[in-house]
């Protein structure tokens, strides 16, 4: 029986363990309508009866922007549908170009965000910047001294 204790799972006793980090749900309305509504963080904030200066502080934590994030990346596949049903119908339509531009840079957008590599490599990257402009010097004003000629130290000696 001893050993059975030696190899049982006591990670739940850990005393230095800390919990994961959670989002409240005053924060989680505030990101919500954010996406959802396109509001600014101010007006989120006021709309979840919470200060400005919280959701800005609650903004700066990762859990929290990872979050935000998320929420971003669902709001965007749920537009995905609806751009296509409205290409369809500016298709049939006379001159709506202004509004396939529009669709096409969400499309871009989409797909430059899942392309981008945000992992990072071991190694070091060495960058050669080129300054055009060359550095300005000041101009320092030259001191003249008078230095005695040799006739004039004899004769100060006489």
């Amino acid at each position: 029986m001893p050993n059975d204790l030696a190899f049982a799972d006591n990670s739940r006793l850990a005393r230095n363990k800390t919990p994961p980090p959670r989002i409240t749900k005053r924060i989680r309305e505030a990101i919500d309508v954010m996406v959802e509504r396109g509001l600014d963080f101010q007006a989120a904030a006021h709309e979840a009866k919470l200060t400005t200066r919280h959701m800005r502080m609650q903004l700066a934590k990762p859990h929290v922007i990872a979050y935000y994030r998320e929420q971003c990346q669902v709001f965007r596949a749920s537009t995905t549908a609806r751009n296509i049903l409205r290409l369809c119908q500016i298709r049939d339509a006379e001159n709506n170009m202004p509004a396939v531009n529009a669709i096409k840079a969400l499309e871009q957008l989409s797909d430059e965000q899942t392309n981008t590599k945000q992992t990072t490599s071991p190694g070091v990257t060495i960058r050669i910047v080129n300054v055009a402009t060359q550095p300005q010097h000041e101009v320092v004003p030259e001191r003249t001294y008078s230095v005695p000629t040799n006739e004039e130290t004899q004769s100060d000696q006489c």
